[in-house]
């Protein structure tokens, strides 16, 4: 009988078996690493959404008034252009502007309309109109008729003159309100830099064939 020994058999059979089960498994684990690492790298830009935030462009940002819109607001009411520019300190001037000539109108109108009726009272001849005692120095008791209706008469013109001038401001500050606003608003981004360049240029000029000097200035703005 002969006999078979089988012990070093079934090792060399398992040897062999995890050695290709480590090669199978070897390129699996390699691919999942760089598929991890290639993750871990991944830019952050790429992972966030960019349409998530709403961008709002530069030139919304950079407030340039409507010269149209500043003429209409600024003819609706003296100030109100100004306003609209954000040119902030030139509303007290404005205002009082509008206040002083405001009161001079009042102040002259009343008095033309009080020294009219005493010019015309003391003119006709019915004794019962004497509303021009009203402006007489208090304690009078005699006055020339015919002086204190010369006087009437002047004073009249004067306020009445003052009066029509005082409308004809009104209308001037007026139409400046409107002219200031439209120019403001044209020129709201007009570059104002107080830098200026003077830049002398000689050039060589010819005259009749002989050489000469020409001595030309650039300004730039």
């Amino acid at each position: 009988m002969r006999l078979t020994i089988l012990p070093y058999r079934l090792p060399a059979r398992l040897l062999v078996c995890l050695l290709l089960l480590a090669g199978w498994l070897l390129p699996v684990t390699q691919a999942t690493a760089s598929d991890s690492l290639r993750l871990s790298t991944q830019p952050l830009k790429q992972v966030v959404r960019t349409d998530t935030l709403y961008q709002i462009p530069l030139d919304t940002l950079v407030y340039k008034p409507d010269p149209t819109k500043a003429i209409w607001y600024s003819a609706l009411f003296p100030g109100l252009g100004q306003l609209y520019n954000r040119r902030y300190w030139k509303l007290p001037i404005v205002a009082a502007g509008v206040v002083g000539l405001s009161y001079a109108i009042g102040w002259n109108s009343k008095y033309y309309v009080a020294y009219t009726n005493a010019y015309r009272d003391i003119s006709d001849t019915n004794p019962q109109t004497n509303s021009y005692l009203d402006l007489l120095p208090p304690g009078t008791t005699s006055f020339n008729p015919s002086q204190l209706t010369t006087i009437l008469k002047n004073r009249q013109q004067k306020y009445r003159r003052s009066r029509d001038l005082s409308y004809i401001g009104a209308v001037g500050l007026y139409l400046i309100c409107i002219l200031d606003a439209y120019v403001d608003a044209e020129l709201y981004d007009f570059d104002v830099s107080p830098d200026l360049s003077l830049t002398p240029l000689p050039t060589p000029q010819g005259i009749g064939g002989a050489k000469a000097v020409e001595l030309s200035l650039s300004f730039r703005f």
